[in-house]
């Protein structure tokens, strides 16, 4: 009797701490680790805990958690790519998504468990002995499938799970996914925004960066690439094929402005601006837009090499004040920089073709280069300027 008492007092605080859990919009992996910490301090045959649930993400279908007894937990991602695999069509989760079937239970010890898909063989050989899912929705239904959480729960005790174990899980389930689903709102916010926005711009919205005309000065270099003959691509190709054209140069493109450090503030049709921010390092920010601009004019040529239509690209690199943040009207708003350094990337980006040279540089970029690292391309006169300005390019290697 007061083994259960026992067992019933820290059952209650648990539920009280994911409570708390929820309240604090905890992310769902501490929560998993909490549950089974707890779970096995109270003397649960349990070996491990996965809790999974779907996101919206342009790449990513859902994410999941893993608790073991034994090993630091493990967060996983599964694609939009992975929904067709045939280890996902034939699993027992995606049985229950598809059916609606709520509760799972598979005796993995017993001789006559039914082993209706391949992975209870799989979970046996491992030496687990008992299986149990639960289906929790949350909310409607996205793309013909229910929103909400699967959580698998394994044992490797020889008679695995016993009744009374199941009735704790069975308890414990919806204040489970009640303390997981503010943190997955939250997490799907901040990933749609980066997304869309940028990690920056994104986090900037998130932290509550929304008043019309807040915006603030940031010291930057502006990197700005565009497409040659994107217009005229545009009027032979089909609609679909189109974007799907366009989306593949940007594969190329997009990569090695994040592998530098820096973010996307807006697609430009066929093209996009990008920033890097300074932050009191103006070398080191000029010399990771000039690393990110190199890379993609050479993935670029790569791709054009593997694919006869593929388009050169020009990009342009100037550094200077620009001011950051909150751009708009009523309630359309947009997060992008704005200010004379942007036009003069921009004008810049614009005498690539006339001059043949894919990538061009400002004086005040260049003056933080190398010497040997740039070609004067000598003074050019630039729209909306009233002096001609000095021009430089890459050396080539």
């Amino acid at each position: 009797m007061a083994d259960m008492e026992s067992r019933e007092t820290a059952l209650r605080a648990l539920e009280e701490r994911l409570v708390q859990f929820a309240l604090a919009r905890a992310d769902v992996e501490p929560i998993t680790v909490a549950l089974g910490e707890a779970l096995t301090s109270i003397g649960l045959p349990l070996d491990e805990i996965r809790v999974g649930a779907r996101t919206l993400h342009p790449e990513i279908d859902a994410i999941g958690v893993t608790w073991t007894a034994d090993q630091a937990p493990d967060t996983g991602v599964w694609r939009h790519a992975d929904d067709t695999r045939d280890i996902w069509l034939n699993s027992p989760l995606y049985h229950m998504l598809t059916s609606g079937e709520l509760r799972m239970r598979r005796p993995l010890w017993d001789p006559a468990c039914p082993m209706d898909f391949a992975v209870f063989e799989e979970l046996r050989e491992q030496g687990y002995t008992d299986y149990l899912a639960h289906m929790v929705p949350v909310g409607g239904r996205r793309q013909g499938r229910p929103e909400g959480f699967i959580v698998r729960w394994l044992s490797r005790r020889p008679q695995g799970f016993g009744a009374d174990d199941l009735a704790v899980f069975d308890r414990l389930v919806p204040c489970l996914v009640a303390a997981c689903e503010p943190g997955r709102e939250r997490a799907i916010a901040r990933d749609l925004l980066g997304a869309y926005l940028g990690p920056r711009s994104g986090a900037a919205v998130l932290t509550g960066a929304v008043q019309p005309g807040h915006t603030e000065s940031l010291e930057a270099v502006i990197l700005v690439a565009d497409l040659t003959g994107f217009t005229t691509a545009s009027d032979t190709m089909p609609g679909a094929r189109l974007v799907d054209f366009l989306d593949r140069h940007f594969d190329a493109m997009v990569p090695p402005i994040e592998a530098e450090g820096g973010e996307i503030l807006a697609f430009l049709g066929d093209g996009f601006l990008a920033a890097f921010d300074v932050a009191g390092d103006p070398a080191g920010a000029c010399a990771r837009g000039v690393a990110a601009a190199r890379a993609i004019h050479d993935r670029v040529a790569a791709f054009r090499a593997r694919e006869p239509e593929a388009l050169p690209v020009d990009i342009a690199l100037h550094i200077g004040t620009v001011r950051y943040g909150n751009v708009g009207a009523g309630g359309r708003q947009a997060f992008t920089v704005i200010g004379p350094a942007v036009n003069l990337a921009s004008r810049i980006e614009a005498l690539c073709r006339p001059l043949k040279c894919p990538i061009l540089m400002s004086a005040e970029v260049a003056a933080h280069l190398p010497a040997d690292a740039v070609d004067e391309m000598g003074m050019h006169p630039v729209r909306g300027m009233a002096v001609e300005i000095p021009l430089f390019s890459l050396k080539q290697r």
